[in-house]
């Protein structure tokens, strides 16, 4: 199903707490909104059928996944300018970026796969097999465990960021899509877009799924 507006990410730095910005699949543009007046202040091209979009921990880089560009491209938060792309693998869809800004979890819907992409090397670390049509991330408080879901699977599969290999797979209802920890790592929620509910597990202390 196509988005005009897949996602919105709101800055953390200080300086751009006041910047939302916003993916259109269809307009190949990313849109900044100042989120004190809800007023538009930018739309910039974002290469083709943006969709995933996240902003680097120290707020200066803003990644957007190009999903028919098979890229992520980089932009600056200030500038709007295109710094650079990071490899992908193909069709990225969404991704989570590690908290230290390196490195950075996609979600790869056409080939299955999660690519594992260092942010500073600009090299793929890893390209982990996942189910059918991976979609959602999700990292671990703990940073142990990056958890991505597979829409057609339907299942969570928990890859460890160490070994880069699947240690668990949740089934979950039908067609997941996001993936989301609490703060202290003790539950995780994942959506069900054809299922309509949300599946609620309990993490234990080594981060695994009871």
């Amino acid at each position: 199903m196509l988005r005009l507006a897949l996602l919105a990410s709101l800055a953390a730095s200080p300086a751009l707490a006041n910047k939302v910005f916003v993916s259109n699949e269809r307009g190949n543009t990313v849109t900044v909104i100042d989120s004190d007046t809800w007023e538009v202040i930018e739309e910039f091209p974002a290469g083709n059928r943006p969709r995933g979009i996240t902003i680097s921990p120290d707020g200066t880089k803003l990644y957007v996944c190009a999903s028919d560009d098979d890229t992520v491209r980089v932009f600056d938060t200030e500038t709007y300018e295109e710094l650079y792309t990071l490899p992908s693998g193909p069709d990225p869809e969404l991704f989570v970026i590690h908290p230290s800004g390196n490195p950075l979890y996609i979600a790869n819907e056409d080939d299955n796969l999660v690519t594992v992409t260092d942010t500073e090397t600009r090299q793929v670390l890893a390209e982990v097999p996942v189910g059918v049509e991976p979609e959602g991330m999700g990292i671990s408080a703990d940073r142990k465990y990056v958890v991505n879901t597979s829409e057609t699977t339907n299942m969570a599969h928990f890859i460890n960021t160490e070994t880069y290999e699947i240690d668990h797979n949740i089934l979950v209802d039908q067609r997941p899509r996001y993936a989301q920890y609490t703060a202290d790592g003790t539950r995780l929620y994942v959506s069900s877009e054809i299922g309509g509910t949300v599946s609620v597990m309990d993490i234990a202390e080594d981060g695994t799924p009871t």
